[in-house]
């Protein structure tokens, strides 16, 4: 059984006996519909009730059920007759594939022809027949010019069939599969459509050959030197860097500068706060425990941005320590959970209980004092109510009960508990409740929403200030409903800075750390003799300091790779540095007398793209992309792709400039989009599919794994620094012509021709020869109308086009092309 259809199984066991006795009363239609369909259509296979209409009138009558996504295309009708009334002719409880209008369904033919009907007025492609014990699923509206009766159906002739046979069943009715058209592909099956589309492709260099070069003694020696250097430069444990340098941004002044201007506009006549002291989070703070009032911060920003190492800061440096003694720190890290979803918040409800607990209570655990204080009102109204004569009589046994009944309360109902916890920190200790809800984004937006509608909850128990930090794309999601559109709430945007600001500032930092440190006597000999001790590594601070914050190409180029995640883009700068193409032991032997050399473009797209490795490779290379490698098994226009991203950042540009309100779209309608190219559905949505795997666009949910249909995406940078590589990187084209697989064994066999005595021209023209065969590939798999909703893709095609032309002027630096030279100078040696 395929997980998919796990849970609608299970259901169906469940439910199966009372829809069996329900349908052996033989009841009329309506009561088959109720009784029956309507259970297997949203109880068992989950459809929403708001996607089903039933009975929507048409010129043919009305139709039992029609189908829509939650967008509100129409996806398929059923048309029901009551129970046993379709009477296939077979006496055989097995599935089986057959003709409309053959003799099997001839009992049926009535009830197909008014489905048919409905579908076509519609123009609903799928349509089924049921009494709830026969079902008959069947293309109603056809594109190949046969006419939809000369088609064939897939048949589950009883319900033994549809039990024995429930996966395929499910996956023809299912929601997710309905979405994701797996239902077409099984009706595509049944009509012998399945046919292989298959090419043979031919490779210059496999990439699944991919071998790490080898490098000489003394380049392994400055190889592990640097390696060592960039996971100091990386270590996310050192809390100390992570502080240090965290780079402040204008938009985060800016945000300090504004909300200033609105807590003044609050507080009328509390004195206003310089943003010196702290910015507007201080002010937030402040104005909670001069006005006794709870606020809520959300901290906005992408993955990676260092929204945790902003609060660290804050609390520890940036707030004076007047206010901090004045503080109840409480900081829930959900990144330490067991990522439960289902018990997301009760752990958050715990963390809290145990840190209030510590910092209120004179120990690490609270005494039978402090928790008497702590539940005051319990202990008062017992002694004078239910417990009044315990507590005349024997004080010491009344003591006892209420120990019991607080610890019991305190375990069953911590939720409860962590309330008189915050009334008790406020009220007797005079502190202010910060409490800071980190890392939520690891969790589905339901819990997202759980815990800030938690953390919102807690504001009634005392005057609390509250953090969250969260994506921008939760932001998003969540504000469309849920408690962040009942709550209100400050919010704060946090920029990543870019990757120069970053390395540069983390350079400064160890290098100011080496200074401060004890020097060894200890040094690092090299196989070639040279030696480095440990303070030496000093060196390899200038180095990285030369390459990287002396070279805005590389920093702006790693940032947009990385997604601007601080992790990845100090994953990439490593990436860059050991790659045998940048020659670090190079930079090693300018240091002890040799010439001096610096980074170059072209070299360090060489070193982004092959790393280690004698050639380009996905699997060895997690940031970069070959976007135009195709599936042999089911080939399409290798710039798809392409296309795809170039759409998306134009959906995005839109966005931003005002015209449009969302940069996502709809997978649904972007596969509607290229339908109208002669792409097929699925040979679009799997390209989708492709590029979300390796990062170059997202989904709206978070925390999808893959893009379906009714997902919405949108590009992310990685997406758009792909595009910039395919219009100005030759390096990117030249290394993604030796690896890609090409249809054409003489376009192979020319690129391989002209790797003989490789030189700058000829890799120029492997290059051209490379873009002519895309656009010939392209232009027999993808058809682009002329008209205006498809002027995007034909400017694409055009730019791509462009590409080809080897006589536009180049500069001499700022390119990764090498200035123009008469033909008999070659311009750079061979890769």
């Amino acid at each position: 059984m395929s997980n998919v259809s796990d849970e609608p199984y299970e259901r169906l066991q469940i439910l199966e006996a009372e829809i069996l006795a329900a349908l052996k009363l033989y009841p009329n239609e309506a009561d088959t519909r109720f009784k029956a369909l309507d259970r297997i259509l949203i109880e068992i296979m989950g459809w929403p009730r708001e996607t089903i209409s039933t009975e929507p009138p048409t010129e043919s009558g009305y139709i039992d059920y029609l189908i829509k996504s939650n967008q509100g295309r129409s996806l398929f009708i059923i048309e029901a007759k009551k129970a046993g009334l379709l009477h296939p002719e077979t006496k055989s409880d097995q599935k089986m594939v057959i003709s409309l209008d053959g003799p099997v369904a001839k009992p049926m033919k009535e009830g197909i022809k008014q489905a048919l009907g409905y579908a076509t007025e519609q123009g609903v492609p799928v349509a089924a027949l049921t009494d709830g014990m026969t079902w008959l699923f069947f293309r109603a509206s056809r594109v190949d010019g046969r006419p939809p009766l000369k088609g064939k159906g897939i048949l589950f002739p009883s319900w033994k069939a549809v039990t024995d046979y429930f996966v395929p069943f499910s996956e023809l009715l299912a929601p997710k599969s309905v979405l994701d058209k797996r239902h077409l592909a099984h009706l595509n099956d049944a009509e012998g459509y399945t046919v292989s589309e298959a090419e043979q492709q031919y490779t210059v260099y496999p990439p699944t050959d991919a071998r790490m070069r080898p490098r000489d003694p003394m380049a392994s020696d400055a190889a592990e030197l640097f390696a060592q250097f960039f996971s100091r430069l990386s270590n996310d444990q050192d809390k100390e860097m992570l502080r240090d340098c965290f780079v402040e941004t204008a938009e985060s002044h800016k945000a300090d500068l504004e909300l200033e201007k609105i807590i003044q506009n609050v507080l009328n006549n509390v004195a206003s706060i310089s943003t010196d002291r702290g910015g507007a989070l201080q002010d937030q703070l402040e104005r909670a425990m001069i006005s006794k009032r709870s606020e809520t911060v959300l901290l906005i920003g992408n993955k990676g941005s260092g929204k945790s190492t902003f609060i660290d800061r804050f609390f520890d440096h940036i707030l004076p320590a007047s206010i901090r003694k004045r503080c109840l720190l409480a900081r829930v890290d959900l990144a330490e959970s067991t990522g439960s979803s289902i018990n997301a918040v009760d752990w958050c409800i715990f963390q809290l209980r145990n840190i209030i607990e510590k910092d209120i209570c004179s120990g690490n655990s609270p005494e039978y004092d402090e928790l008497q204080g702590i539940f005051f009102s319990e202990y008062q109204r017992m002694s004078r109510g239910s417990f009044k004569h315990l507590y005349e009589s024997d004080k010491n046994q009344f003591k006892i009960e209420f120990g019991r009944h607080i610890e019991g309360r305190r375990e069953s109902h911590p939720d409860e508990y962590v309330r008189l916890l915050l009334a008790r920190a406020a009220s007797g200790h005079g502190l202010l409740p910060c409490l800071i809800f980190d890392n939520t984004d690891q969790f589905p937006l339901e819990i997202q929403d759980k815990v800030y509608q938690l953390a919102h909850s807690l504001e009634s128990a005392a005057p609390v200030f509250n953090i969250v930090p969260i994506t921008d794309r939760s932001v998003w999601r969540l504000s469309k409903a849920g408690a962040l559109q009942s709550y209100a709430s400050r919010s704060f945007y946090l920029p990543v800075p870019d990757a120069k600001e970053i390395i540069s500032r983390r350079v400064v930092f160890i290098k100011n750390k080496l200074q401060r440190e004890k020097k060894s006597p200890e040094s690092y000999f090299s196989r070639r003799g040279f030696r480095v001790q440990i303070n030496d590594i000093m060196i390899m601070a200038d180095a990285v300091e030369n390459v990287f914050v002396h070279s805005d190409f590389v920093t702006s180029l790693i940032g947009r790779l990385g997604n601007f995640d601080i992790r990845r883009m100090l994953k990439l700068a490593e990436r860059i540095f050991v790659s045998p193409e940048l020659k670090v032991d190079d930079i090693i032997k300018s240091r002890f007398g040799g010439p001096d050399i610096t980074a170059n473009l072209y070299r360090t797209h060489r070193a982004l793209i092959k790393g280690e490795y004698d050639r380009f490779s996905e699997i060895e290379n997690a940031f970069i992309t070959n976007v135009f490698a195709t599936d042999q098994n089911k080939p399409g226009s290798p710039l798809l792709p392409y296309y795809c991203l170039y759409v998306l950042r134009q959906k995005a540009n839109a966005a931003r400039s005002g015209e449009s309100d969302d940069r996502h779209w709809l997978a649904d309608d972007l596969c509607s989009y290229f339908d109208h190219c002669g792409v097929p559905e699925d040979l679009t949505l799997r390209t989708l599919q492709r590029i979300h795997k390796r990062s170059l666009i997202e989904t709206l949910d978070p925390n999808a794994e893959d893009v379906g249909l009714s997902d919405r995406v949108a590009i992310k940078e990685n997406g758009v620094a792909h595009l910039d590589l395919i219009m100005s990187s030759t390096v990117y084209l030249e290394q993604m012509a030796l690896v890609t697989g090409l249809a054409d064994l003489s376009v192979r066999d020319q690129v391989k021709k002209l790797l003989v005595s490789a030189n700058s021209q000829k890799f120029v023209q492997i290059r051209d020869i490379f873009i002519r065969y895309l656009l010939k590939m392209d232009a027999a798999r993808l058809e682009i109308p002329s008209t205006r909703p498809f002027a995007s893709l034909n400017e694409a095609r055009r730019l791509f086009r462009n590409r080809v032309v080897e006589d536009r002027p180049q500069h001499r630096s700022g390119g990764d092309y090498p200035a123009r030279r008469p033909a008999s100078r070659p311009r750079r040696k061979n890769l």
